[in-house]
């Protein structure tokens, strides 16, 4: 019983590190795009 609750836990420890990673790849795209977009203006 507690070993399926364990596997559960580390399930939703690793949904928010990808939570976390996908955040941070999505402000990174954004921010560079912005830049992009000023440079060649």
């Amino acid at each position: 019983m507690s070993n399926t609750n364990n596997d559960v836990q580390m399930q939703h420890e690793e949904d928010n590190i990808a939570d976390s990673i996908a955040s941070v790849v999505l402000i990174v795209i954004f921010v560079a795009t912005c830049l992009f977009w000023i440079s060649g203006q």
